[in-house]
């Protein structure tokens, strides 16, 4: 018994072969792909919730610094003579507030 094969039904084989091989490799890059979206949609997650908090933070320390502020140009004219003691020392204490609500995590 003889099995004769042409050429043309060699080479079609092979490019089946081939073909199988191909969609098992872009199956397995699909599945490596999803992983690494869940990954990056995770860490995405993180990055808004910390730029929130980045966010809310310059806001409070944007507010202490107009109170310090507020109150080096209060003792300026305090010392010039142009304001109060009484009016420098609360300016003074708002300052002190605000730093200290910032640092304990209260508004």
């Amino acid at each position: 018994m003889s099995v004769t094969l042409d050429l043309k039904t060699l080479l079609i084989a092979l490019v089946l072969i081939a073909l199988i091989v191909l969609i098992i490799y872009v199956i397995i890059l699909v599945k490596r792909l999803m992983v690494t979206l869940e990954h990056t949609d995770k860490v995405l997650e993180d990055v808004e919730v910390v730029t929130a908090i980045a966010a809310e933070r310059s806001q409070d320390v944007d507010s202490i610094i107009t109170n310090v502020s507020g109150t080096v140009a209060d003792l300026s004219d305090a010392v010039k003579g142009n304001e109060s003691t009484v009016s420098a020392i609360a300016s003074i204490a708002k300052s002190a507030a605000s730093i200290k609500g910032i640092m304990s995590g209260d508004k």
